[in-house]
């Protein structure tokens, strides 16, 4: 008797899916941001540079589950006196993902205020740098506590998450460093 034997093509295409099978459950989820940033300078007033960003996040379930999310979002700013990053704007939002679908998080506008060290002619005074400006973003996309997406701008910001100081209010100066002995 002759052993059956298997066409090439179909060893292939059976070890091929069975490769697309084995891929992770985080790679059913995408996260897509656009950022609305919004800058008033006004020409009188130089030194003064409120600006502020808004994220629309896109998240994509390309499983056949429906899926429960926690969107969190940090708007990183840098300090204007010691250069330090600083988180400007951070929040969460929980969002419900229907299988096959996309899903639209907005986040509250995250406002700043840069103030360049400058001379002022009429007061004769120098007025020292203040405020912050926004030097990135990221997001992540838990599912429970398992991390499934994120998304940083620039990508350097990743390693920054959690470790930076928050701003206390939009537009106000980081807390002031202890003075040094």
């Amino acid at each position: 008797m002759r052993s059956p034997k298997l066409p090439i093509a179909f060893i292939a295409a059976l070890v091929l899916g069975a490769a697309g099978t084995l891929r992770a459950e985080t790679a059913d989820v995408h996260v897509r941001v656009e950022q609305i940033i919004k800058s008033d300078m006004n020409q009188k007033d130089k030194s003064n540079r409120p600006h502020s960003r808004t994220l629309h996040i896109f998240v994509t379930n390309n499983s056949l589950d429906q899926l429960e999310l926690k969107v969190k979002y940090i708007v990183f700013g840098r300090d204007m006196i010691k250069h330090d990053l600083i988180t400007s704007g951070e929040g969460e939002s929980p969002v419900s993902v229907k299988p096959r679908s996309t899903e639209k998080v907005e986040t509250a506008e995250t406002k700043v205020t840069a103030t360049e060290a400058h001379y002022d002619a009429k007061t004769k005074k120098k007025t020292e740098a203040s405020g912050a400006t926004i030097a990135g973003i990221g997001v992540q996309v838990m599912q429970g506590n398992t991390l499934v997406a994120e998304y940083y701008d620039p990508p350097s910001l990743k390693e920054q998450w959690g470790k930076t100081i928050s701003l206390t209010a939009p537009g106000a100066p980081p807390a002031a460093a202890p003075a040094k002995k």
